[in-house]
């Protein structure tokens, strides 16, 4: 990584820092609430931030994206963040089924439900704003069709969530989230499955630390099965055991 391309990290890194620090403590009491602080922080550093990089990145990029790049490489990753959410959700809703509701589970699930509603209403007017029109101007009719009908398609060969014999099984890609979070979030959905579930864990490199982690803190719980295993990615299934051993925290 480059000098400036490590700056432009760590300044997204610390925005998003302060940011969750305000929110914690507003939303959940994780300290004292600064509204005044927020406010200041969002004028003087979160807008200057946006408003350099509609300056002078975007700019720089847009070129770059048109001969090296997919110009919907972005929103792609939308989509990325939007099913981790909606399996965080998923994995609460498991939890808080299996073992009651608790004040930290519904804590949870109203965290990733609003994560989920402003990341959704943004995804989706980028597409009304940008793409629609462009779709609706360049392509035929009988095209725009097709492209319709294709995506029809996608509810079609959606899995039955009421099919006989269903295991449950969460996607998780742990290079969409920040390396702090990522061992929280999978022993979190982990522990959310139902007996006889899995995770499906993508990764770029392989995830031993992880494993054995597991064996530390989860042991005789667990499965562990590679679906893939490098160069560029690895895919391992993770199970929770049918049956907890007798004396095993839960």
């Amino acid at each position: 990584m480059s000098k400036v391309s490590e700056t432009i990290h760590n300044h997204h890194e610390e925005i998003l820092a302060t940011l969750g620090r305000h929110v914690a403590a507003i939303t959940e009491g994780q300290g004292q609430a600064d509204p005044r602080g927020l406010v200041e922080f969002l004028q003087h550093d979160l807008i200057p931030h946006a408003e350099g990089e509609e300056l002078a990145l975007y700019p720089a990029v847009d070129p770059l994206v048109k001969q090296y790049r997919k110009a919907t490489a972005t929103m792609t990753i939308d989509h990325e963040y939007i099913v981790s959410y909606i399996d965080e959700i998923a994995a609460t809703v498991a939890r808080i089924e299996a073992q009651g509701s608790t004040a930290a589970l519904e804590a949870d699930l109203k965290k990733y439900a609003y994560k989920l509603e402003a990341l959704l209403q943004v995804h989706l007017d980028k597409e009304e704003r940008v793409y629609v029109p462009l779709f609706e101007r360049y392509l035929s009719e009988d095209e725009q069709q097709r492209i319709l009908d294709r995506m029809h398609e996608a509810y079609e060969e959606a899995p039955d969530s009421e099919a006989e014999g269903e295991v449950q099984t969460v996607d998780i890609d742990v290079r969409t989230i920040p390396p702090r979070d990522r061992h929280p979030f999978i022993f979190s959905t982990f522990d959310g499955l139902m007996p006889g579930g899995a995770i499906m864990l993508v990764n770029d490199h392989d995830p031993k630390p992880l494993f054995y982690q597991f064996s530390a803190e989860r042991a005789g719980e667990f499965t562990w099965d590679y679906v893939e295993s490098g160069p560029m990615v690895w895919r391992v299934r993770i199970g929770k055991a049918a049956r907890v051993p007798a004396g095993t925290p839960s």
